[in-house]
């Protein structure tokens, strides 16, 4: 479904998975304008006939792995991102993310940093700089952590994280920061 943002007139294709069809109008952070807009599902609706529309209706469903070691947050982030259509695989400790990433293959990951038998660091490097990790070097990966430096921040940008984005940002930031990760990774894909 093509809309337009009340705020800056901008186009925003949304997928089925990202509303509930009962409700006439929905929250929306609009890329362009960086807004929180409601959309009137009705009176926003951009008319269209082509077949390209029709193929927007059944949207990719992003995969995300999230890897924390705190059940709590897994929770949160778990509902957080599932009501945002997202499939959510989650890992409680560095090695059980790295498994799962083999195993399968998410489009993004949310990566904590401190978490046990191996850090979010270590994972994050063995991702980006390991051979037998070569084929998913190009996951976008948001690092996420309640006590951090800044320092440590760099030091993930250096290691070839995608972002950053504290633990008390989450409930506000994090599927906007991954809608936003995943349409540049999409976009850099269809250039190459």
């Amino acid at each position: 479904m093509l809309v337009k943002c009340p705020s800056c007139g901008g186009k925003i294709r949304l997928s089925t998975g990202q509303f509930n069809l009962k409700d006439a109008r929905v929250r929306y952070l609009c890329q362009e304008c960086e807004q929180i807009v409601m959309i009137d599902l009705i009176k926003d609706v951009i008319p269209t006939s082509s077949a390209a529309d029709s193929a927007a209706e059944t949207a990719h469903e992003y995969r995300i792995l999230v890897a924390d070691d705190t059940d709590s947050f897994l929770r949160v982030v778990e509902d957080l991102l599932t009501k945002e259509g997202f499939i959510v695989v989650t890992a409680k400790d560095g090695m059980d993310a790295l498994k799962k990433v083999n195993e399968q293959r998410p489009d993004a990951i949310v990566l904590d940093l401190f978490m046990p038998n191996m850090t979010g660091f270590e994972v994050l490097k063995t991702l980006k700089t390991s051979t037998g990790y070569k084929h998913l070097r190009n996951i976008p990966v948001l690092v996420t952590s309640g006590v951090y430096k800044a320092a440590e921040v760099q030091m993930i940008h250096d290691l070839g994280a995608s972002g950053f984005i504290s633990k008390e940002a989450v409930p506000e930031l994090l599927a906007y920061r991954l809608k936003k990760l995943l349409f540049h990774s999409s976009q850099s894909e269809v250039s190459a």
